[in-house]
Parts: C-alpha cells; sequence; structure tokens
C-alpha cells in the first residue's frame, strides 16, 4: 500500500550460510587494506623517475602547477620551483628553440610567465577606434584626426601590413596619452621588483613631403602614487619636407634596472607642423606600444 508500507525496493534481510560469512569478512579486510584510487595514482607518480615525472607535469597548465602541484610534496615542489620543468614548458609551446641550455637563464618559470603575457599594452595605438582609449588628449589647432595610409603627401607602413591608419596633428601641439596599470595586466608586485622585467615604449612617426613637422614622446614609470620612478624624452625631434626621413621613423626605449615600486607606465606623445597650415599638416604617429619583456 502507499503511505505507511516499507519501500518495496527494501527486502528483507537474507539469512547468510556460515561459510559465506569468512569470505565475506576477508573481503572486508582486504577492502579495509586497499588504498583509495587517487593515493594509488599519486604513490605511482612519486615513483616514477625524475624526467618522466617532469614529462607528465609539463602536460599541465601553468596556473595548476603553481597553485596545486607544487603542494603535493616536498618533490614536486622542487620541481615546480625548478628550472628544468620550465624551460620542457617553454621548449613545448614554443617559447624557446628545442634544445635550449638550461644554464642560458636563471629563471625559466618568470621567463615562462612573461612570454605567455607579453602583448602590446597599448589600447587602440593606430586610431581603428578613433581616440578611444587615449586620456590627457590635447586638440592644439584643429585637433587630432585620424587618417587612412598612406594620407595626402605620405607614404605607406611597410613595416606591418596590420596597420592602415594613423593619427595626424595639426598646427599647434597636438598630444594623448595612455597609462597602463601592470598589475592590472597581470604582472605582480614582486615580478616588478625583484626581476625588473625590461620595460619597452616603441612608437612611429612620420612627416609630410609637402610640410615640415616636430614629434616628441616622453614616457614615465611611476609608483603607486604616480611618483616618478623613470623617465625618458626625446625631446623634439624635427622633421624636415622632402628629407631622407620622410617615410616612417621608429623610437623606442627600453627601461631596465629601474627598482623597485613600479606599478604604472604613462606613455605620451605629440606633435605639429612647422609652417602653421591650416590643417592637419603635423606629425603622423601610429603603430604605438609597451611592451614587458620576458
Amino acid at each position: 500500500m502507499d503511505g505507511d508500507g516499507e519501500p518495496e525496493s527494501v527486502g528483507q534481510p537474507e539469512e547468510v550460510s556460515p561459510e559465506g560469512q569468512p569470505e565475506e569478512a576477508g573481503a572486508e579486510e582486504a577492502s579495509a587494506g586497499a588504498e583509495p584510487p587517487e593515493e594509488e595514482a599519486a604513490a605511482y607518480l612519486d615513483e616514477l623517475p625524475e624526467p618522466l615525472l617532469l614529462r607528465v607535469l609539463a602536460e599541465l597548465p601553468a596556473a595548476q602547477l603553481v597553485q596545486a602541484c607544487r603542494l603535493v610534496c616536498l618533490r614536486w615542489k622542487e620541481l615546480v620551483d625548478g628550472a628544468p620543468l620550465w624551460l620542457l614548458k617553454c621548449q613545448q609551446e614554443g617559447l624557446v628553440p628545442e634544445g635550449g641550455a638550461e644554464d642560458e637563464r636563471d629563471q625559466w618559470q618568470q621567463f615562462y610567465f612573461l612570454s605567455k603575457r607579453r602583448r602590446n599594452l597599448l589600447r587602440n595605438p593606430c586610431g581603428e577606434e578613433d581616440l578611444e582609449g587615449w586620456c590627457d588628449v590635447e586638440h592644439g589647432g584643429d585637433g587630432w584626426r585620424v587618417e587612412d595610409l598612406p594620407g595626402d603627401c605620405g607614404v605607406e607602413f611597410i613595416h606591418d601590413e596590420s596597420v592602415k591608419k594613423y593619427f595626424a596633428s595639426s598646427f599647434e601641439w597636438c598630444r594623448k596619452a595612455q597609462v597602463v596599470d601592470l598589475q592590472a595586466e597581470g604582472y605582480w608586485e614582486e615580478l616588478l621588483d625583484t626581476t625588473q622585467p625590461a620595460i619597452v615604449a616603441k612608437d612611429w612617426y612620420s612627416g609630410r613631403s609637402d610640410a615640415g613637422c616636430l614629434y616628441e614622446l616622453t614616457v614615465k614609470l611611476l609608483s603607486e602614487h604616480e611618483d616618478v620612478l623613470a623617465e625618458f624624452s626625446s625631446g623634439q625631434v624635427a622633421v624636415p619636407p622632402d628629407s631622407d626621413d620622410a617615410g616612417w621613423i621608429q623610437i623606442s626605449h627600453t627601461f631596465t634596472d629601474y627598482g623597485p615600486g613600479v606599478r604604472f607606465v604613462r606613455f605620451e606623445h605629440g606633435g605639429q607642423d612647422s609652417v602653421y597650415w591650416k590643417g592637419w599638416f603635423g606629425a603622423r604617429v601610429t603603430n604605438s606600444s609597451v611592451w614587458v619583456e620576458p
């Protein structure tokens, strides 16, 4: 009957023969002595020779290695903290050529993480989104304007076929900046303060064949409170018309040994023409970048 009766799935206990009792007891003892599958697997891995265990660990995601695997036991911690595992991961993922010598670099783990994060940290470097992402924009003269390459009296950008646009300045100084939050981009305090990876700022500028112009780049490394810890300035660079430098020119600066405390990178560039013509005859800029190098 429904309601008060016992569930149909629960039957009456069956009688156990005296002969069956010792077998069941023996099975229970054997089961009690057996290791759980997880412990059995861990014991098996722990018996592997180090080169083979490194191969197994190298197949795991880097975050799992650091956050979980190094906590398993002392042996695994030493392997995760050691150079051979990260050199192997770098080789497997094409970050270094196969057969790279272990003694070529002290910190392969840091090299791995920096390599995986390596990218241009500036947003909208070529004007594909107009002035989106840029701050402290100064519109001198007729202000900034985004134009398609090569532009009037200009040249193509042959250094990267993906670059299709540039920013053109006017007859008074036009400036714009970006501030990169290094911690928000995934670079942690200990890495920045102890390893102090190279920070590279690059920019491309050009003039017109019919008008001279001026260009300027300033890059600052800032502390948490925006104190200037290191600075590079190109000064005002003059590009005369019809000069050998009428094409696109790259300017680059690498910060190293900058000391602890760096948390932000401020990138600012600008330009104007030197003939004071109405319109957009000033310096042109594109493909700006900030990189943290391994």
